[in-house]
């Protein structure tokens, strides 16, 4: 088995460690130590089996820490060499890390230009997608879209990376990486050093087990995977991930194939957003609280008078100040030096750093006055930097909390059970619900959680679905009806059918699409990228102004001394620098995104990009098909004639051959149909079963198969021609749907079907009408039926077409965008709705439905999984999430006016001082939060325009 470079390193520690304990006089183990060698006895750059796998445990952790095996492995031992050593290079034959050398920890020349070790090409050619690999990432430790910016900055500078995403609210991104150029691992590895930002792989796709192994497990699986595991990966020292395939082994027959080489299935982990964000906000919080520990003392010394001497003050003062000091070091320090060294970027971190520095150095320089007893006119002002510090953590600590508020709220994967009931013929069996598998059967208790996907094959109950639609009266579940994973049971017990695994199933479809909205950027986003960008720059020319108009005042005007004059100059400056924050800008719309989404998506609306719920809010048409979007999804026949001297038994075995397995509403309809009542002589000829070949569906028209040589057809009027059949005309007069087969032309038997209005589509309409949208209403249905549709529903006759085919639909939507001031929204379900879907400026598919399309969900901008009543929502949503938007701009413009003006003396008779300078981070951003989270307590579930 080929090692790569960490490994490696790995075992060249394990051969130094295994040398050590055989020949080292002063190891006080050497006597009691016990190991296995080779035949030809121990070799000086090999490792003994017990070695090796004590060195796989203790340093297989550090390669997600992103630290060098090597420097900690031989700290130490100065009579071996290492690819570490800064001293004499060892033999290339026992070099540690082989050729190659030493990776973990780039050199500095290496980390300032990334250097890939792949050999392919050096630019992403988009034609060429073999060696892509779309590497899904975890990021903490961001703040604003500044962060998120600056990262992405990074990622997209380096060879063989494109089509980096990144949101920083959820702590999520995804990258494209040409694998011949380079590797994710390496990648991640360098923008983690760059940016300084934690950067972790999501691995283990939809479909893992987590297993209580150790790294040396993992090594064996790795060159052996068991049957169906296509990955494996080390999650620390006594987890690993195994990724499988479904489709040829269950994760019980996994687990069971494994039960000899690991000790079990691992704990559940949470929500890995979730836990990112949780664990932000604990590193924030002790971080803080520790500040606020020793800044406490220095500010108290510092407004009370007489309680020390001044030279007992500053002593405490200087000491606790450098304690705060060192906590600023990795939350501002080393991101803005990060960011200016690798990105050459100018952050909001480094003016934090040049305010907390300047305060700060002065101080220092005053307290050695002061020890000299020569004291300069303005004295130290430890309390300044310290209060800096503090304030602008609490400020981030109140940021972090929002967002783990935000991404809980919206958070649907932590919805999911984690046991499930198996049924089995030994009996009912309580499992982990991760240890489901195709074919299995599970049973809800009552008040019991549903733990993925299934059909009711047994007993009647009630589900509450509130968690995904929206609505509150629990839903009646039957034989044949789907359970919806997360939903939660109520009084009644079901026994349900797998249809999906946990995990991949509706919850975490809808989790992802939520997820992909949220990393989508709308249009406002790059208005405030834009302004951000600016921001940093204008705030430091502005300091500048503001030290040497100060100075100029002091010596000039207020005849102050040069001491006091640049006192006075550096503390008005630092004001400047610590009070102004472009964190409420780079709040404005994320914040706001997450938020709207999340209640989106619980109200069963599952909005796919930022720019659609920027955007909605804007329709002024919205066009609706009518097959199972106005209508219920279940067509009944409620006419059947035979035309012509056509046999009954032929043409209804004709049309059961057509209608097989069909997906299409009319053709369930009149297969549901046939089966309840087939004729006597039907059932009688049962055993002469029609058999046709080169079955076609033609969308929007009908089906066409070949039978002997000849060609029957099933589909509306108008394509199979027989409009002027008169029993044909009768019953499109009746206003139904009609069904005609014909064989080589001639009409055999039609069919009349009346849809169900739905029951919520009465009221939307009005709603719409009463927001001024027009509505219109269109299908590949005959004319007559639609336009009975339409009047039952309030949709004005102008704004109805029938016989439409799935382009002419297309062209109906482009007619009336090619007006500049109409934004249409075309809402369908099936996939001759696909095409319209596409072309209108937002897409809306009913989702959930017995004809809901994969393809049509694929292009659509917005799933609508409750019904009609989710495009109110929608406009309410993104009416509600644009105000609130602008709000945050206008906001974050009027307190970096008012703060940078105050701070820095313009107003003469109030300012604001340093020490209070940074309360400006919570000040700032407090109202964005507020508004993104008063979306919450709004009831926009319903509103006026629902009747």
């Amino acid at each position: 088995m080929s090692l790569t470079t960490p490994e490696k390193c790995i075992y060249a520690a394990a051969a130094l460690k295994c040398d050590k304990a055989c020949n080292d006089e002063d190891n006080p183990d050497k006597g009691t130590h016990r190991h296995e060698h080779d035949e030809g006895g121990h070799m000086s750059d090999a490792a003994c089996p017990s070695h090796i796998q004590m060195a796989l445990d203790e340093y297989t952790s550090y390669l997600q820490q992103l630290r060098c095996i090597c420097r900690d492995a031989l700290l130490g031992s100065s009579s071996v060499e290492s690819c570490c050593s800064k001293g004499k290079k060892q033999p290339k034959k026992k070099n540690c890390c082989g050729d190659v050398g030493c990776s973990s920890r780039p050199a500095v020349h290496d980390l300032f230009n990334f250097e890939p070790s792949g050999s392919g090409r050096k630019e992403i050619d988009p034609e060429q997608a073999a060696d892509m690999e779309t590497v899904h990432y975890l990021v903490a430790g961001m703040d604003c879209t500044s962060c998120a910016d600056k990262l992405m900055a990074i990622f997209n500078a380096m060879p063989g990376v494109s089509s980096s995403r990144v949101n920083f609210v959820v702590g999520r991104g995804e990258v494209h990486i040409d694998t011949s150029v380079t590797s994710a691992d390496e990648v991640l590895r360098f923008a983690a050093a760059a940016s300084n930002f934690p950067l972790v792989k999501a691995v283990g796709g939809d479909f893992y087990l987590d297993v209580l192994a150790g790294p040396g497990e993992a090594n064996r699986w790795t060159g052996q995977p068991p049957q169906g595991v296509t990955d494996t990966h080390v999650l620390d020292r006594k987890t690993v991930r195994l990724a499988y395939d479904p489709a040829v082994t269950g994760a019980r027959d996994l687990l069971s194939s494994l039960q000899d080489q690991c000790q079990g299935l691992a704990e559940p982990r949470g929500d890995p957003q979730l836990e990112n964000s949780r664990r932000r906000l604990r590193d924030q919080l002790y971080k803080t609280l520790l500040a606020a520990l020793f800044t406490i003392p220095v500010a108290v010394l510092a407004y009370a008078n007489g309680l020390v001497d001044k030279q007992t003050k500053g002593i405490i003062s200087i000491a606790l100040g450098t304690c705060v000091q060192i906590i600023a070091i990795p939350e501002f320090y080393r991101p803005a030096l990060s960011a200016l060294w690798y990105s050459r970027i100018v952050e909001m971190d480094m003016l934090v750093v040049m305010s907390i520095t300047a305060a700060y150095g002065y101080s220092v320089v005053a307290f050695g006055f002061e020890m000299g007893h020569q004291s300069i006119e303005q004295g130290e002002f430890f309390e300044t930097s310290t209060m800096l510090i503090t304030l602008i953590l609490m400020g981030r600590l109140v940021a972090a909390f929002a967002r783990v508020q935000a991404v809980a709220a919206v958070s649907l994967r932590s919805r999911l059970s984690s046991s499930a009931l198996l049924v089995t013929t030994a009996g009912d069996q309580e499992i982990d619900a991760r240890l489901l598998q195709y074919c299995d059967s599970f049973k809800v208790l009552p008040h019991t959680r549903v733990p993925t996907d299934g059909i009711v094959t047994t007993g009647k109950t009630e589900v509450d679905e509130s968690m995904l639609t929206g609505e509150s009266m629990p839903v009646l579940k039957k034989e044949g009806d789907n359970l919806i994973a997360g939903t939660l049971n109520g009084d009644g017990t079901v026994t349900a059918r797998l249809t999906r695994l946990p995990g991949k199933n509706t919850v975490t479809d809808i989790a992802q699409l939520v997820e992909e909205a949220a990393n989508s950027k709308p249009k406002l986003q790059d208005l405030a990228n834009k302004v951000a960008s600016w921001f940093v720059p204008t705030m430091a020319a502005m300091a500048v102004l503001v030290l040497v108009i100060w100075l100029a005042v002091g010596l000039r005007v207020l005849d102050y001394s040069a001491g006091q004059s640049i006192g006075t100059a550096i503390t008005y400056t630092v004001a400047t620098l610590a009070v102004a924050c472009p964190c409420a800008l780079g709040l404005a719309v994320p914040m706001v995104i997450v938020v709207a989404g999340g209640m989106a998506a619980k109200g069963g609306v599952v909005i796919k990009s930022a720019e659609t719920m920027e955007h909605a809010r804007k329709i002024t048409d919205v066009v609706f098909d009518k097959t199972g979007t106005i209508t219920e999804d279940d067509l009944a026949v409620v006419k059947k004639v035979i035309l012509g001297d056509a046999q009954e038994d032929e043409a209804v075995s004709l049309t059961k051959a057509l209608v097989a397995g069909g997906k299409h509403p009319v053709s369930a309809a009149v297969e549901n149909y046939l089966a309840a009542h087939a004729p006597a002589a039907a059932a009688a000829a049962a055993a002469a079963v029609v058999v046709v070949s080169g079955v076609r569906v033609i969308p929007g028209s009908g089906i066409e198969a070949e039978y002997h040589k000849d060609t029957v057809k099933a589909g509306n009027a108008e394509w199979t021609g027989t409009s002027r059949v008169a029993e044909v005309g009768r019953l499109q007069g009746a206003g139904l749907t009609t069904l005609v087969v014909t064989l080589n032309g001639t009409p055999l038997i039609v069919f009349g079907l009346r849809a169900r209005v739905r029951v919520e589509a009465v009221g939307v309409i009005k709603g719409l009408k009463s927001r001024n949208i027009s509505v219109h209403l269109i299908s590949g249905d005959q004319i007559l039926a639609v336009q009975a549709v339409a009047q039952t529903v309030g949709i004005p006759p102008g704004n109805v077409a029938g016989h439409c085919t799935p382009s002419e639909k297309r062209d109906y939507v482009a007619t009336l965008m090619s007006d500049p001031t109409k934004h249409v929204m075309f809402c369908g379900d099936g996939t001759n709705d696909a095409v319209a879907v596409a072309q209108a400026d937002v897409g809306a598919q009913m989702g959930g439905g017995k004809t809901s399309s994969d393809v049509t969900q694929g292009v659509a901008d917005v799933v609508l999984m409750k019904g009609l009543e989710g495009i109110p929502l929608l406009l309410r949503v993104s009416r509600a999430a644009y105000h609130r938007m602008v709000f945050n701009f206008v906001w974050a413009a009027v307190y970096n006016v008012l703060a940078v003006t105050m701070a820095s003396g313009a107003w003469v008779s109030f300012r604001i001082e340093p020490k209070y300078a940074g309360a400006g981070e919570m000040v700032s951003v407090l109202p964005v939060i507020l508004a993104a989270m008063s979306m919450f307590v709004l009831n926009l579930k319903r509103g006026k325009d629902v009747h």
